[in-house]
């Protein structure tokens, strides 16, 4: 571009375009001392631009002052433009400064090269736009140059920066306006930043019961700003539940255990959620969870938390536990819990000494802090990206007629998948949790096991004061509702619970491992999944009998 310029120099100071219209195209030649250049355009704004184009890229290599004038109609076919011409500059001194102080200006610089001096001004608006004027003009004037330098004055247009008068959802008018306040931290008042309004209009799309469509646009009046939300209600309640075949170890008899899981969400309109699960095996151990959500209530940041979590093993023990707390969203993806976790539990044995099994009546209390982060995307077979869950406990534990037992309690965990590609992805997760206590009873240790944790082993079948459960898979998506993967799954667990009764020591550790393979498929039911695993441990050799079948289905309504 810039050689196009100097022979324009070197031929004339001013040169004509001549433009000529056919029926379908108007055509445009730059005729310069050594060769003529033709460009064909399918319309006249299509010309003009052309023309608003190779000024700026004259411009950007230093001739500030030259460019080409609108174009001018000679006759029906033909129009000229004028190259205004000046010398070349190399640097660019900004003068006034010291008049601008009352500009907030994070970047000041007073020499720049000339091919920097754009992007500079640009930058510039950008930051005026960010403090919420998005129609303030940065531009120099008092040009004047001395050899290869440009001097020049700043000038700032200095309109009022704008802030939002009022927010208007569309496409659900029932979106509950406390989540664009305190989940997004879109509110009233707010200066306005454009960037900075899409990337938080966006942020809903981690609430599982909205999704927007399309960005957030702007009604700037001469008196008002108006922001226009644009999101549509998607369904986020769920049922889903599974059942486990297995081989009896003893009887050799086909055994049926099973879970069914209840998810509603926002059916008030109220961003509420309710959980409620159900469990059983073949154990004979049943277990009912209920959880409870309400935020922003009272319109303020905070959330109830309540949950009620009831397990029973037939003869042996029942806990009634009981947790109450407060949350507080840090960010969209991101939150804070305080709260309170009361436990009571009864031995059903009548002090029946069971090998492995010492249960006791006792009654216990913690306070409790977590911290959780949750990042979503849009896809109905994977819908968490990235998870992580922190919780710590510290209380204490009173059995009857004894003293009162000090303890706390963690719980990691956190899941990722790691995409290859569109296809082919890698998903990672791992759960530690640890009791620490002078002593322990059997009714008060973490159960794990199964298709939550870890696969090819019996719900609920294994007790531990401390386990570490690691859960892969290598994912390969066939289609948009199908993929097959593997199962492999590792376990370290630790079991401090005395033997018996008259036998103290403990009961010891155990590294557990689980293979197999996995089938995932969207159906006009929902999502059915089907694992199929064996669990093996150092205690427990590696037989085809001992292999677990899931079936489970997830439905959205």
């Amino acid at each position: 571009m810039l050689k196009k310029f100097l022979l324009h120099i070197i031929s004339i100071l001013s040169c004509t375009f001549i433009f000529g219209q056919n029926e379908k195209v108007i055509y445009l030649q730059v005729i310069t001392k050594k060769d003529t250049i033709q460009n064909t355009f399918n319309d006249f704004k299509s010309l003009e631009n052309h023309i608003d184009q190779i000024s700026e890229e004259i411009q950007r290599e230093g001739f500030f002052a030259s460019y080409y004038t609108a174009p001018l109609r000679i006759n029906d076919s033909i129009y000229s433009s004028q190259l205004i011409s000046h010398s070349k500059t190399n640097i660019v001194h900004i003068e006034n400064w010291d008049a601008l102080q009352a500009f907030s200006i994070d970047n000041k610089k007073d020499f720049l090269k000339s091919d920097a001096i754009i992007p500079y001004l640009k930058g510039l608006n950008k930051e005026f736009s960010s403090q919420g004027s998005p129609f303030n003009k940065v531009q120099l004037k008092n040009l004047r140059t001395k050899n290869d330098t440009l001097f020049a004055s700043l000038h700032i247009s200095n309109i009022a920066p704008r802030k939002v008068d009022s927010i208007i959802i569309k496409g659900y008018p029932r979106f509950p306006q406390t989540f664009a306040k305190h989940f997004a931290g879109i509110r009233k008042g707010m200066l306005y930043n454009n960037e900075r309004i899409i990337e938080k209009a966006n942020s809903l799309n981690n609430l599982p019961f909205v999704n927007t469509i399309k960005p957030a646009e702007v009604l700037f009046n001469p008196k008002k700003t108006t922001l226009y939300i644009y999101v549509k209600k998607k369904n986020a309640n769920n049922f889903d539940g599974f059942l486990g075949f297995a081989t009896n170890e003893e009887s050799g008899s086909f055994e049926l255990n099973g879970y069914l899981n209840l998810n509603l969400v926002n059916n008030l309109h109220f961003g509420e959620t309710l959980n409620l699960a159900y469990k059983s095996d073949n154990e004979d151990q049943t277990q009912l969870n209920i959880k409870a959500k309400l935020p922003y209530i009272f319109k303020t940041p905070l959330g109830l938390v309540g949950q009620i979590n009831i397990f029973r093993q037939k003869e042996t023990f029942s806990s009634t536990e009981l947790r109450l707390g407060l949350n507080y969203a840090l960010s969209p993806k991101s939150e804070v819990l305080v709260g309170f976790t009361s436990t009571e539990s009864a031995d059903l044995m009548n002090n029946t000494a069971v090998a492995g099994i010492i249960s006791r009546d006792f009654d216990a209390s913690f306070a409790n802090v977590q911290y959780q982060f949750t990042q979503r995307k849009e896809s109905l077979l994977f819908p968490i990206k990235t998870s992580i869950l922190l919780d710590s406990e510290i209380g204490s534990r009173q059995e009857s007629l004894q003293p009162k037992v000090n303890q706390y309690k963690i719980q990691l965990k956190g899941n990722h998948i790691f995409q290859i590609n569109k296809r082919n992805s890698v998903y990672i997760q791992n759960e530690t949790r640890y009791l620490n206590s002078d002593n322990y009873i059997a009714n008060e240790l973490f159960r794990f096991g199964g298709i939550l944790s870890i696969r090819g082993f019996e719900e609920n079948s294994l007790r531990a004061s401390f386990y570490n459960v690691t859960n892969t898979e290598y994912r390969f998506q066939l289609s948009e509702a199908i993929y097959a993967h593997s199962i492999i799954d590792f376990a370290i667990i630790d079991n401090q619970a005395s033997r018996t009764t008259t036998d103290p020591t403990p009961i010891g550790g155990d590294n557990l491992t689980s293979f197999g393979i996995g089938l995932g498929l969207i159906t006009k039911s929902g999502l059915f999944k089907l694992n199929y695993a064996n669990g093996t441990s150092d205690n427990i050799p590696f037989e085809f009998s001992n292999s677990k079948v899931h079936f489970s289905l997830t439905a959205f309504f």
